[in-house]
């Protein structure tokens, strides 16, 4: 369902992030150090948008600022950014309200289902997932409040996977996506182990 319209600062960097997803930056260009430095000053959000080739549609993840790590004398910097939700492109401005940086009208995208709790086949997939990827297992109460979104934002999915998921209408599709993306991984990680083990897999 979609819901009202936004008018936001975006930093254009082609990547989609589902809410909850972390990245860390290296800020170096001035305008986008003039729109750092007042996402940091005023607090406010900002948007990543992404538009899909083979999808043909386009989304802006709505952003904030969530650290500051380093500070360069040169007025460069590194920081982190968090997903917090997501929206529709709607339209793309080289130059946002007379500031450096550019914009945009994005229409806030509100998919509910993300929102449901993961079935337990989903759960024990994604378990053996950061088992495989990072070489411990969560145990199920670690990650019992996880839903279908939180599963996915922690998960290597491309961002055309990303924004097939955010598609679906319901939460039974979104969690048979999921469960066979993360098994897919699974047979990657678990075919890599093997190779730096010694052993091929036929």
């Amino acid at each position: 369902m979609n819901t009202e319209i936004l008018h936001i600062p975006f930093f254009p960097l082609n990547i989609f992030l589902l809410p909850g997803e972390q990245m860390p930056l290296h800020i170096f260009e001035p305008r986008y150090r003039q729109l750092f430095e007042e996402a940091e000053g005023r607090d406010f959000e900002f948007g990543l948008p992404y538009e899909d080739e083979e999808l043909k549609r386009g989304f802006v993840s709505i952003c904030r600022l969530q650290k500051v790590v380093k500070r360069y004398e040169s007025g460069e910097s590194d920081v982190i950014i968090e997903s917090k939700r997501i929206a529709e492109l709607k339209d793309y401005e080289p130059v946002f309200k007379q500031k450096l940086y550019p914009g945009g009208y994005v229409q806030e995208w509100n998919n509910a289902v993300l929102n449901e709790i993961p079935s337990d086949g989903l759960v024990e997939a994604f378990r053996e997932y950061i088992h495989l990827r990072y070489g411990t297992k969560p145990q199920p109460t670690n990650i019992k409040h996880y839903r279908i979104v939180d599963l996915a934002a922690s998960t290597a999915l491309s961002n055309t996977d990303k924004m097939k998921l955010i598609l679906l209408d319901s939460a039974e599709r979104q969690d048979r996506f999921l469960l066979n993306a993360i098994k897919y991984l699974n047979l990657l990680l678990a075919q890599e182990s093997s190779v730096e083990n010694g052993i091929i897999l036929n």
